[in-house]
This record gives structure tokens, C-alpha cells and sequence, in this order.
């Protein structure tokens, strides 16, 4: 899956990765700001995640829309301790909801190992507005990686919440196989054929395709677990 990381400069985003990806990220910087991407590839939940970091300089705003397309999820850094940048972070918020509308996002407020940084509830109030109640605040140090990996670990459970109903199909399905699929999604053959095809992109499934049979990897396999037990006590 295809995680963002991005926010407003100095927020902390190449820090994060690196922390993330235990410092094996590639970072193209000039001076210690970046002008292109910080990328690596790590795991979570036993699912393969790409990461990649924007440039949080206003110049950039082309790079990051490069850089955002396809992603599943998006963690969206704030500097906590910076007030003054939280009225350009809910700027750049609004450019990720047009570049990627309906995708989910976890704010991190971030460098809360700092003296003085405001909590995640100051921070989401000024940058979130109206929608604070609608997206999850974590607050984060990407210097020491406290609730880091929580943070990940929310946006990949979110993302692949978008896939809920195909991947429970195919857990529920007694041999993997299309019609099967198709059946307990009361759907056409036609449409779970693509939602299969989006589903094996993210190397969420494997894919028989010569014999159309398909079944959950193992890390998602526990995944739905999760996500359906959620489910029940709703």
C-alpha cells in the first residue's frame, strides 16, 4: 500500500520516515530541506508499505501532487510547537482533500518531546476546524518515535478498510473462487473482478488469474480480523 506522508515545512515528515524505515529512507534534500521525496518500504500487520514524504514548501506543490497520486492513506504532520504554521498546515490540508478526496488521514501533531508544544486537541482545533471531530489526532515525536508506529499502524487499518467487504468476501469464501466472491458480494462477476484486480495491486490478495481463485495474504488475513471484530461491537 502506498502511504503519504506530507504537511507543512519543518513539520518533522523526513524525520518520521526515517524513523519509520530505521533510517534506510532515501532523501532527496538540499541543505536539509527537501526538494524532491524521502521514500523507503517497511511493514506493518505484516503488509508491504510504501512511504513516501513530500516537500512541505508552498514551491513544491507540484512534486507533492505527483508524489500523492495513488496513495491509500495519507499521515499529515503538523508542528506542535510552531503556532505560526498552523494556519499554512490547514491550508495544505485543503490541497490534499482535492488531490485525494476521500482518502483517510491521521494528523499527527507532532514534536510532542518538546517543551512547550501544544497538545494534539490545540493542534487539531486551529488546523482541522470543523472536521476535528472526523479525523484522528496522535500526538507524535518523530525524534524519538513515540506512537510512531501507532500512527502508521492507524492509517494502514483505515486504508484498507476501503477493501472491508471484498476482503471479508474472499475470507468468507469456501474455495476462493470468483462466482463464490461474487455470490456473497451480490454482485456482478464484471465488478468483483475489478475490485479483485485493485485488491491484488496492493498485494492484498493473491491471485490465481488463470483459474480466477484467489485468497487473503497473511498479514491481511489477521487485518480482517481486526477490522471485523470492530465491526461487531458497532
Amino acid at each position: 500500500m502506498k502511504i503519504l506522508v506530507t504537511g507543512s515545512y519543518n513539520a518533522g515528515k523526513s524525520t518520521m520516515v526515517q524513523k519509520i524505515c530505521a533510517g534506510s529512507a532515501i532523501s532527496v534534500d538540499y541543505g536539509g530541506t527537501t526538494v524532491a521525496l524521502d521514500h523507503c518500504r517497511t511493514q506493518i500487520y505484516g503488509v508491504e508499505i510504501f512511504l513516501f514524504g513530500t516537500p512541505g514548501l508552498q514551491r513544491f506543490e507540484i512534486i507533492r501532487k505527483i508524489l500523492s497520486k495513488g496513495a491509500d492513506g495519507i499521515l499529515f504532520v503538523v508542528d506542535s510547537v510552531n503556532v505560526a504554521s498552523f494556519e499554512e498546515a490547514g491550508d495544505l490540508l485543503k490541497e490534499v482533500y482535492e488531490i485525494l478526496p476521500g482518502a483517510p488521514i491521521i494528523l499527527c501533531a507532532n514534536k510532542q518531546d518538546i517543551i512547550g508544544a501544544k497538545s494534539p486537541s490545540e493542534v487539531a482545533e486551529v488546523v482541522l476546524g470543523k472536521n476535528k471531530d472526523k479525523i484522528t489526532v496522535i500526538g507524535t515525536s518523530a525524534k524519538t518515535g513515540d506512537k510512531i508506529e501507532r500512527a502508521l499502524g492507524s492509517i494502514v487499518l483505515n486504508a484498507i478498510k476501503q477493501y472491508y467487504d471484498i476482503l471479508l468476501a474472499v475470507k468468507n469464501s469456501e474455495n476462493g473462487e470468483l462466482a463464490e466472491i461474487a455470490q456473497n458480494l451480490r454482485q456482478p462477476e464484471e465488478e468483483v473482478h475489478a475490485l479483485l484486480q485493485f485488491a491484488s495491486w496492493r498485494r492484498l490478495i493473491k491471485a490465481d488469474w488463470d483459474n480466477l481463485k484467489f485468497r487473503l495474504t497473511k498479514g491481511v488475513l489477521n487485518i480482517t480480523d481486526i477490522l471485523e471484530f470492530g465491526h461487531k461491537q458497532i
